[in-house]
């Protein structure tokens, strides 16, 4: 059934997703470049789009990442989201 086929693969992506997140924050650290990898890879994985917990850090990365750099306060606004949303 293609139901259960879509609903199969949002659930690897999300998990693939999560796991990503936790990569992102081990370190405590958010770079440019993670930020940019994380939106990226959103970006590539339409079967994660649309979620209102990707709708969010989506909207975070673009704000964050719209000057090409991360000040202080959003790298822990962005590295809070993160955490919560990988678990």
């Amino acid at each position: 059934m293609v139901l259960d086929e879509t609903v199969m693969r949002r659930s690897d992506a999300l998990r693939e997703m999560m796991s990503f997140a936790r990569a992102i924050v081990a370190d405590g650290e958010v770079s440019v470049a993670e930020a940019t990898g994380f939106r990226a890879w959103i970006d590539s994985n339409p079967d994660v789009v649309g979620l209102p917990q990707v709708e969010e850090i989506t909207g975070i990365l673009r704000n964050v990442l719209a000057d090409g750099m991360i000040s202080e306060e959003e790298r822990e606004h962005l590295g809070g989201v993160l955490e919560r949303f990988g678990g």
